[in-house]
């Protein structure tokens, strides 16, 4: 007599063979995908390629574009920039040697505005 198993059962065993080679199978699809579309683009590359005119001496030549240009390397030129203002803001000079007119370090420069306090317009001879 057979056993007569119950509506709605499910058996709880896989076939291992069977989930095997359907991933075989997905990864060889997938696999033979990626190897046609690798061999159309490379080939297409290259008849791309074959079909460019040779560049004449025009377009040999490296030309600038027009202004505004952008930085190549925008993060070290403002670190260079900032180092420089840096060096300009902790050192002497003259600004109008004629005039006698100088910039000051900034700690020399709040040490002279607290010892002297700030000019007033009919101190300075000179127009800013």
């Amino acid at each position: 007599m057979k056993s007569e198993k119950p509506l709605g059962y499910e058996p709880d065993t896989v076939d291992s063979d069977t989930v095997c080679s359907l991933v075989a199978l997905f990864l060889a699809a997938v696999l033979l995908c990626l190897t046609g579309v690798a061999w159309w683009l490379i080939s297409y590359q290259q008849r791309a390629e074959s079909r460019q005119p040779p560049l004449s001496a025009l377009e040999r030549e490296r030309l600038l574009p027009p202004a505004p240009r952008l930085q190549s390397q925008p993060r070290q030129e403002g670190e260079r920039q900032l180092a420089a203002e840096r060096i300009h803001l902790d050192s002497f000079g003259w600004v109008d040697r004629e005039r006698r007119i100088v910039h000051l370090p900034l700690e020399h420069a709040r040490q002279v505005l607290l010892e002297q306090s700030w000019p007033t317009p009919e101190d300075t001879s000179h127009e800013p």
